[in-house]
């Protein structure tokens, strides 16, 4: 499958960089590098529901997020990260997270898709959604 001529090769280059760049700096815990990859309205919605919404928006919903797997999470690690260039700014993500519940003993893997959506210049991410099913998400990157 090819690039689609609307998208020339520095714009799929450059989306693939801002999601790579997201999932380092969520490894990397550096929040302030982190948040400055995403437009201030972006949405944000996950299957990790560690404050009882699963849907964020803006830089003080994705920073309430990321503050509370802090708290919520012993470990939370993404791994295994496979990037692949979606229709127009989407990329996905197919990852393996690695999570432990703060105090707990046991972890637990499981395999997760991530869509983000990466606009303007510079790019930075619209939006971003997981998914537990994966042709749920390579349809949202329109991918099927």
């Amino acid at each position: 499958m090819g690039i689609p001529k609307s998208v020339g090769v520095t714009a799929v280059a450059d989306k693939m960089n801002v999601a790579q760049a997201v999932m380092d700096g969520f490894a990397a815990r550096d929040h302030e590098s982190l948040l400055s990859l995403f437009w201030p309205d972006a949405e944000f919605s996950t299957r990790v529901d560690v404050t009882g919404e699963t849907r964020f928006s803006g830089h003080d919903g994705v920073q309430a997020w990321l503050d509370a797997v802090d708290e919520k999470y012993d470990r939370f690690e993404v791994v295994d990260c496979e990037y692949r260039s979606g229709a127009g700014d989407a990329v996905l993500v197919s990852c393996r997270l690695r999570l432990r519940f703060a105090g707990d003993r046991y972890g637990m893997s499981r395999v997760g898709y991530w869509v983000f959506r990466v606009e303007g210049t510079p790019g930075r991410v619209r939006s971003f959604r997981s998914f537990r099913d994966h042709s749920a998400a390579l349809a949202d990157a329109g991918l099927s």
